[in-house]
C-alpha cells in the first residue's frame, strides 16, 4: 500500500470568510514553469527550506488551490484545458518564510497569487454560494481523540494510504479540510474542540462500489464515528468559490 505525505498546504479549506484583511506585498524571486511531458496525472510537490516549492505535473487548477487554498469543488470557470494541460513549476522566495505556520501559509498564498497573475494572466473573483455540506461534529460523550497540544508546530502533519491517515498534532480545521477532498464536499469544522491532536483513522474507500474487491473496513463516515467519536452531519452552508474569468498558458522558461 502506498503511503504519501501530504504538505499540509494543500489540504484546501471549505469554509474561509470572503472578506479578508489586506496582505502584505510579496512575490517569488525565481519561477520556472515549463510544460510536463509526463503521460500521466500523478503529482508530486515538496516545499523548499526558503519557503517556495517545487511542483510536478501540477494544473492551473492545482496552482489556484495552493494559491487560494481551496478544493476541486470550491473552482469555477476557466478554460478547458485549465485541468488538463500540465507544469513543472519551480520558485525561490526573496525572503525566507515558512508555509506552516499562519503568517507563511498568508505569504504563501500572496506569492503564488502574484506568479499565476503574472504568468497565466490569471484574473478571478470571489463570491459565496450554498451548498450541500458535511458539518463535522462532536458526539456528546464519546470522544476518543488525544489532545497534544495547543496549537499546530512544525511536527504538524499528515501521512494517508488507500483507505488510512496518520495525523499528528492536527487541529480539526485541518481535519475538516482533508476530509473535504476525500469525500468531494465542503465539510466545515462545528466540533468546538480546541487544540491539536495525534489519531488514525482506517475505513474502506470502495464501499458501495459496485464489484469493488472485500473490505471489512467500515465506511469513512462510520469508521469517523466508531474511530474518532466524531460525526459528520449533512445541511446547507455558505461555501467559498473561486470564480476564474480569464486564463492564458504560460509560456516555458
Amino acid at each position: 500500500m502506498g503511503i504519501k505525505l501530504i504538505p499540509l498546504l494543500t489540504i484546501g479549506v471549505c469554509c474561509s470568510v470572503l472578506a479578508q484583511p489586506a496582505l502584505p506585498p510579496a512575490h517569488y524571486d525565481v519561477v520556472s514553469i515549463k510544460p510536463s511531458a509526463a503521460q500521466n496525472t500523478n503529482k508530486t510537490f515538496h516545499f523548499t527550506p526558503d519557503g517556495g516549492f517545487v511542483a510536478g505535473n501540477y494544473s492551473l487548477k492545482d496552482l489556484i488551490r495552493l494559491g487560494w487554498n481551496v478544493r476541486d469543488f470550491q473552482i469555477a470557470g476557466g478554460p478547458g484545458w485549465l485541468n488538463t494541460d500540465r507544469y513543472n513549476v519551480q520558485t525561490k522566495s526573496d525572503v525566507p518564510f515558512n508555509p506552516p505556520n499562519a503568517d507563511g501559509e498568508t505569504r504563501l498564498q500572496v506569492c503564488v497569487q502574484s506568479m499565476l497573475e503574472d504568468r497565466f494572466r490569471l484574473q478571478v473573483h470571489r463570491q459565496e454560494k450554498e451548498m450541500n455540506v458535511y458539518y463535522l461534529v462532536a458526539v456528546q460523550g464519546a470522544a476518543k481523540l488525544k489532545r497534544t497540544g495547543d496549537a499546530r508546530a512544525p511536527t504538524t502533519q499528515m501521512r494517508d494510504g488507500k483507505g488510512q491517515m496518520w495525523a499528528t498534532k492536527f487541529d480539526m480545521d485541518l481535519f475538516a479540510r482533508y476530509l473535504g477532498g476525500e469525500l468531494g464536499f465542503p465539510v466545515i469544522d462545528r466540533t468546538s474542540l480546541a487544540g491539536v491532536y495525534d489519531f488514525q483513522l482506517s475505513w474502506n474507500p470502495d464501499d458501495g462500489k459496485p464489484g469493488a474487491e472485500s473490505d471489512s473496513r467500515p465506511s469513512m463516515v462510520t469508521a469517523i464515528k466508531e474511530q474518532l467519536g466524531l460525526e459528520l452531519k449533512r445541511g446547507k452552508g455558505q461555501v467559498e468559490v473561486v470564480v476564474v474569468d480569464t486564463a492564458e498558458k504560460a509560456s516555458a522558461n
